[in-house]
């Protein structure tokens, strides 16, 4: 059968054509299968085994070539064929993609994402998602705080598994304060019989100040008994003594008391007085009835055989050869009591003087008035003399400063000076009469090695004194009156420094039996021994005066009634008594024979 009747010339140009297309095709071939790739992808667009089948169904008349794409390539390269059917004036081409699609896991995210061209781990998707799943949330127990927290390397896959296993396991701990054992996550010991065969007190030791013994203490300082004994002594301040003359210039036949003044050493004192005085008491009363300078010397012992002596003078004139005016002087300190190392100022003006001279804790001659700063090692007393114009004499004064180691943790210094007599000098003897007001100086001193902690300081007064109202100071500031009952706190003083105290009292009727009584303060703060210190009060010792009347204001009435009642009684024994009747006659004729000579001798003597 005969589908188309061409001429020569027709078939001619229809193969030229036909060869012309061929050609053309020939030459378009790989760009036509990088298109076919490119359309196609991986996926498959047809897929027809029969392609004769295929045209003859379809595409009987139809002369465009057909681009079919083959199942998936796993092989490592894919090949592209060329077929052409004779019967059918077409050309197939069969393109082959190079790879398949494969996938990775994203550990960050976990979702599966495409890999490149057959680098994937995973050949399907449903294969990744299987295996792209976040691990299991682990668990790790804290053992500071006892609290479990997210560990991907935990030994636990949950919360509740961790927290059932995650318990502080019990510890104990000493408590050092009551030596007794508590539990304690980060105690020492595992176990309370364990804590309680070591959570024992150690042995300590403090030193008793009023025996000068060590005993044992759990919060003492001394952590031996040695240790302990060789702080534990009394420290003995050196022997301090000094004297002077009240008044330094007086008139002949006037009373004169030189006293004494001592600090230091230990136990009761012994005094001896010579040369212008004589005795064994704190001082002497004495008048002179020629003109000059008289020197009384004293030596003071204490019960331990320590000795220190010093001497004073007095100028006596006469009425005659009166001074007119007589040399003063006055001497006083800053401070009065001072830690080792610590400078305070002496301070000095006199009258009428010439000049002056230093003695005992300083030497030299010095000017009529003027200032030194000093700064004692120990206990020390400055003397200063001045010297009066012509017949005036000269007059002395001293000071007594008082110093505590620097290494002493608490000290405490009592001191006091007579306000009514106008004393500016504190001094350890006070010399005072009935209805003086004297003040009281305490100093509270810490030493360098440690802060003091609720000072406490209690000065209880004797019964001849009364403490005034509204006087206690601390540094300057009013503080409540229990000074004397229950104590006054000083709260804290820190190392290095002080507190000063000061407060006032009067003087009250004295007995004769008390003309010298020790007043003793004390103070304590927390882990310290109680420490004291005293000053002597001397009474009825009035400078200059001759005479001191004692007795009953009444005594004249007294005197009158007792004279009566003596009368009466000679009068009723010569009235009515034989004995004194008997007595009587005897007087009346021995009075009677002697008036009857007396009157013969006058009548003789007259004839």
């Amino acid at each position: 059968m005969r589908l188309f009747n061409f001429k020569t010339e027709q078939k001619n140009i229809i193969l030229s054509l036909l060869t012309g297309g061929f050609l053309l095709f020939e030459l378009m071939a790989p760009i036509y299968t990088e298109a076919a790739i490119i359309v196609t992808g991986s996926g498959i667009v047809e897929n027809y085994t029969d392609i004769d089948s295929h045209y003859e169904n379809h595409h009987d008349n139809d002369t465009t070539p057909i681009i079919a794409s083959h199942p998936l390539c796993h092989s490592g390269t894919c090949q592209t064929t060329t077929t052409t059917r004779p019967h059918i004036v077409m050309t197939t081409t069969t393109t082959h993609p190079l790879c398949h699609t494969t996938y990775n896991c994203n550990t960050n995210t976990w979702q599966c994402v495409e890999a490149n061209c057959g680098s994937g781990q995973y050949t399907s998707l449903s294969t990744c998602q299987a295996n792209c799943q976040a691990p299991v949330t682990h668990y790790a127990c804290n053992t500071s705080t006892w609290q479990c927290y997210q560990d991907s390397h935990g030994p636990y896959t949950s919360l509740s598994t961790c927290q059932a296993n995650c318990t502080a396991p019990i510890r104990y701990s000493c408590n050092t304060n009551t030596w007794q054992c508590y539990q304690d996550y980060y105690g020492q010991y595992t176990s309370l019989s364990n804590c309680q065969a070591n959570c024992t007190a150690p042995i300590r030791y403090s030193c008793n100040t009023n025996t000068w013994q060590c005993y044992q203490d759990y919060s003492g300082p001394y952590t031996s008994y040695s240790s302990c004994l060789d702080v534990c002594k009394q420290e003995i301040s050196p022997l301090s003594v000094s004297c002077y003359a009240s008044p330094s210039s007086a008139q002949t036949n006037q009373t004169i008391t030189f006293y004494s003044n001592v600090s230091g050493g230990l136990g009761n004192y012994s005094y001896y007085w010579s040369g212008s005085a004589y005795g064994y008491n704190s001082y002497y009363q004495t008048s002179f009835s020629n003109i000059g300078t008289y020197t009384a010397y004293l030596t003071v012992s204490d019960s331990q055989g320590r000795s220190a002596s010093t001497s004073c003078n007095a100028y006596i004139y006469s009425s005659g050869n009166q001074c007119i005016n007589p040399p003063t002087i006055n001497l006083w300190a800053d401070k009065y009591s001072l830690s080792q190392g610590e400078t305070t100022y002496l301070r000095w003006g006199s009258n009428y003087t010439s000049y002056c001279v230093a003695s005992n804790g300083w030497t030299g001659t010095k000017s009529t008035s003027g200032i030194e700063s000093i700064s004692p090692s120990n206990n020390t007393t400055y003397t200063l003399t001045c010297y009066g114009h012509s017949n005036c004499g000269s007059i002395s004064q001293s000071v007594t400063i008082y110093t505590t180691p620097i290494g002493t943790n608490l000290s405490l210094t009592k001191l006091g000076r007579n306000l009514s007599s106008g004393s500016r000098v504190y001094s350890k003897v006070i010399q005072i009469t009935q209805g003086d007001v004297i003040e009281f100086h305490l100093t509270v001193n810490a030493g360098s090695n440690t802060d003091l902690h609720n000072v406490i300081v209690k000065d209880p007064l004797p019964s001849t004194l009364t403490y005034m109202s509204g006087t206690t100071k601390i540094n300057g500031i009013t503080q409540p009156d229990t000074i004397t009952t229950t104590g006054l706190s000083l709260g804290t003083i820190y190392r290095g420094t002080s507190k000063t105290i000061t407060f006032q009292a009067s003087t009250n009727a004295y007995s004769p039996t008390y003309l010298s009584q020790t007043n003793t303060a004390e103070a304590t703060a927390d882990n310290q021994n109680k420490v004291t210190d005293s000053a002597t009060i001397t009474y009825g010792l009035v400078a200059g005066a001759a005479t001191v009347k004692t007795g009953s204001p009444n005594a004249f009435l007294i005197s009158s009634i007792i004279s009566l009642i003596l009368t009466f009684a000679i009068w009723y024994y010569l009235k009515f008594n034989p004995k004194g009747q008997l007595a009587l006659a005897k007087v009346e004729s021995k009075t009677r024979d002697i008036w009857l000579a007396y009157t013969c001798r006058r009548t003789m003597r007259q004839n």
